[in-house]
């Protein structure tokens, strides 16, 4: 019977293992739909960033908005963190709009 408790406890480490211990699903889904939105907004943004730099941008734009940066701010901000070569404004916005719509809508007010 001891045994039958190992096994089972050894499944569950790797099942948990495998599925990333949780809310790493949820995690890619929500980095699926920023990318989802970015591009449908601004069908040539890969021209300029990968999804990889995409990805960081929406999550530096809520780290400066939970630190209290305006939008303006972050709109100023992120020509400096994202590369050499900046974004046109449009797809700027783009990419905050979708990582507020997406990855903190808390400051879907700011938006407005």
């Amino acid at each position: 019977m001891r045994w039958r408790a190992t096994v089972v406890l050894a499944a569950s480490v790797a099942l948990l293992g495998s599925c990333g211990g949780g809310g790493t699903g949820a995690s890619r889904a929500a980095d699926q739909e920023f990318l989802n939105s970015v591009y449908g907004q601004a069908p040539d943004i890969s021209s300029y960033r990968t999804s990889t730099q995409l990805l960081s941008l929406g999550e530096a734009i809520c780290q400066d908005l939970e630190s209290g940066a305006s939008v303006e701010e972050v709109g100023d901000r992120l020509p400096l963190v994202e590369g050499s070569v900046a974004l046109p404004p449009a797809d700027l916005g783009a990419v905050i709009s979708a990582a507020v719509a997406v990855f903190c809508p808390r400051f879907h007010k700011l938006l407005s």
